[in-house]
């Protein structure tokens, strides 16, 4: 347990009289550090967040009680789950933190390192993005924060996806007609992912996510930021010029990402739409990979069959035609 006469924070520490051991640090944001952790008592993987207090003012511990509140109320498969909560002294000062759900995968930041993704791919990420945002939009949530360092890739395959994306980070949202609490710092951090009213520094709603997911996609599909630079420079852009949408796109990406970035708030669609668009973007590139398939293998599929179906009967096909091949080899001989 932290005690009055620890210098610092360092692993092999424990919280909640044992229960946690915390680990390796995994990050670290204008307000807290988030650690690798242990549950001792379900014996399961966890991350600690823990928050910084130095010099923490009343807004930063208000900030600190209402991310907790928000994330204890939240459950979506989209969402980093909140397992528990609580207070620990470290010289003299009272710290809160953190139990979280431990996601072993990458961050979007750390896949874009390698390059751009294909547009399915996009799309397939951009739809379970917007499927949390709709959950907690229905609460009356901003998010306020969308950008790749909280999306994260777990190693869970669901819903038809490969790995699961989930949603982290409600340390600066809101609530829809709430008290704002100014916080420069977490937004300066995050310039190339504001909405124009966020650079502008006006109330924003449910809309200001939908802006800032429609910025990660482009920069998911491109490899590029499309504002890049620091606060003053990043909002000047965005409030002078729109996203600059690639021609070479898919033509579904086009109205999609122009709504999306659209200057005026009330022009974006809502999450649910976005979730809905993504995911017939994401099904007619699976069909159109399927028809490739099908089209080297001198198949003919129905349109009406499933593309799973397809892939396997032309998988089938293929170890049929490999086998036949085969047999008159070993008959030839």
């Amino acid at each position: 347990m932290f005690t009055e006469h620890t210098e610092t924070v360092v692993t092999g520490v424990s919280l909640s009289n044992g229960r946690y051991s915390i680990g390796e640090q995994l990050g670290s944001g204008g307000s807290a550090n988030v650690y690798r952790a242990r549950d001792e008592l379900l014996s399961r993987p966890v991350a600690v967040k823990l928050f910084r207090d130095e010099a923490a003012t009343a807004n930063d511990r208000l900030r600190q009680e209402r991310e907790i509140r928000l994330l204890g109320e939240l459950r979506h498969p989209g969402l980093v789950e909140l397992y528990d909560s609580g207070s620990v002294v470290h010289r003299g000062v009272e710290h809160r933190f953190l139990v979280m759900e431990y996601i072993p995968g990458a961050t979007l930041t750390d896949k874009l390192q390698a390059g751009p993704m294909l547009p399915r791919d996009a799309a397939a990420l951009g739809a379970q993005v917007a499927d949390a945002l709709s959950f907690i939009h229905t609460r009356s949530i901003v998010h306020r924060d969308i950008k790749p360092d909280n999306m994260l890739f777990s190693d869970i395959a669901a819903f038809g996806h490969a790995n699961l994306v989930k949603l982290s980070d409600f340390g600066i949202a809101h609530f829809v007609g709430g008290s704002r609490l100014t916080n420069t710092e977490a937004i300066s951090g995050t310039a190339s992912y504001l909405s124009p009213e966020q650079a502008l520094g006006d109330t924003v709603g449910t809309e200001t996510d939908i802006y800032s997911l429609g910025l990660v996609l482009l920069e998911a599909v491109t490899g590029r930021r499309e504002f890049d630079g620091g606060l003053v420079e990043a909002a000047i852009a965005r409030l002078h010029r729109d996203p600059v949408i690639p021609p070479e796109l898919p033509a579904a990406w086009h109205p999609l990402l122009r709504s999306m970035t659209a200057r005026k708030p009330e022009d974006r669609p809502a999450a649910h739409e976005v979730a809905a668009s993504l995911r017939e973007i994401w099904s007619e590139s699976r069909v159109r990979r399927v028809r490739r398939v099908r089209a080297r293998l001198g198949l003919v599929v129905d349109q009406g069959v499933d593309p799973r179906i397809a892939l396997l009967l032309a998988a089938a096909t293929a170890a049929a035609g490999l086998a036949i091949g085969v047999a008159i080899g070993i008959f030839a001989f």
